[in-house]
């Protein structure tokens, strides 16, 4: 069995820092309605702030806030510093089509890598990085035994019908929200999974990291039959009087909105089989109020898809028949 390899990563927690101490929440905020940084005052946040305090003049804010329009934010910078393998910010991974662009392009990302690289060395960043890890300590502690609850690479492999090369299960309690990625890796079939984890009790459980882990399945399926996807798109208007005001998460846009209900109705589903009733059914509640009123109907639909999988080898197999749930009335 694979092991979630808990980890937290210097690159994004040097992207972080200086998101931290810009005006990326003050910028987020006025478009999300929420700042998308954390706002808790500690030893490890007052300490990167007064780190970076004599820096704010540095080319790096400015060319940040630049991006951060054309869509430089959620999980943008976190996918581009997990593509970063070393300290002179040379890319192990090749980024998205979708974070390209939203980075504004290679050329704009070269100069992105460039101006970071010279800031960390002008900070000396990477030696302030070991207090981090004082910091994060009792964290990994708790993340590494939630992992190790139950064989989570196992049970997630077997319900997609997909292996994977590696998971990275990370943790950065400077972000507010959880974020899965995931990396094609040269000559392999199956990918690396990361999952980005805030330090909270929400963040660090198996419900979380069901979800997270689920993205990196489901969101290339939906990709891929992105054609047959927007057939239903008619359910979205339905849907949409449902969302609780300023609640953002999931209603994006269609294809997000797809994503959000296959991945939250299979973590219900994933809990379940790990006996964890009492949480599958907080899920559940949580989700329909959050405005995901679909999940009872998909939820039966995952029942048949486990009792069928003489039919249904995979989980791209039901892909689409899973869709056909859009159908119904939700109400």
């Amino acid at each position: 069995m694979k092991k979630m390899q808990v980890q937290i990563n210097p690159y994004l927690e040097f992207m972080n820092s200086i998101l931290l101490t810009s005006r990326y929440n003050e910028m987020t905020e006025a478009y999300i309605g929420y700042g998308l940084m954390t706002t808790e005052v500690n030893d490890y946040t007052s300490g990167i702030k007064q780190l970076f305090a004599k820096y704010s003049n540095a080319p790096i804010y400015p060319f940040i806030e630049e991006l951060i329009p054309n869509g430089f934010s959620f999980g943008r910078p976190v996918e581009m510093m997990l593509c970063v393998k070393d300290k002179d910010f040379a890319l192990k991974y090749e980024p998205s089509q979708l974070c390209i662009e939203y980075c504004g392009g290679r050329t704009k990302i070269n100069e992105l890598l460039g101006i970071l690289k010279g800031f960390a060395h002008e900070t000396n960043y990477f030696t302030y990085f070991e207090k981090a890890k004082e910091y994060y300590a009792p964290f990994i502690k708790k993340a590494e035994e939630i992992v190790n609850q139950y064989p989570y690479t196992s049970i997630l492999e077997a319900e997609y019908g997909v292996e994977q090369n590696a998971y990275y299960y990370i943790l950065s309690g400077l972000m507010n929200g959880n974020y899965g990625i995931s990396f094609a890796v040269e000559n392999k079939t199956g990918k690396d999974l990361y999952s980005v984890f805030a330090t909270g009790d929400f963040s660090i459980s198996p419900a979380i990291l069901f979800h997270e882990y689920s993205h990196p399945f489901i969101n290339p399926l939906t990709e891929k039959y992105e054609k047959l996807v927007r057939k239903y798109e008619s359910a979205h208007e339905l849907l949409t009087k449902y969302k609780l005001p300023g609640f953002l998460s999931g209603y994006g846009d269609w294809l997000e909105c797809v994503n959000e209900h296959f991945v939250r109705s299979m973590v219900i589903h994933l809990l379940k089989k790990c006996s964890l009733q009492e949480t599958a059914e907080e899920m559940l509640e949580y989700d329909l109020q959050k405005g995901y009123r679909y999940i009872p109907l998909i939820l039966e639909r995952y029942k048949y898809y486990d009792e069928n999988r003489n039919i249904f080898k995979n989980f791209d197999m039901l892909y689409p028949e899973l869709l056909k749930v859009f159908e119904d009335n939700c109400e």
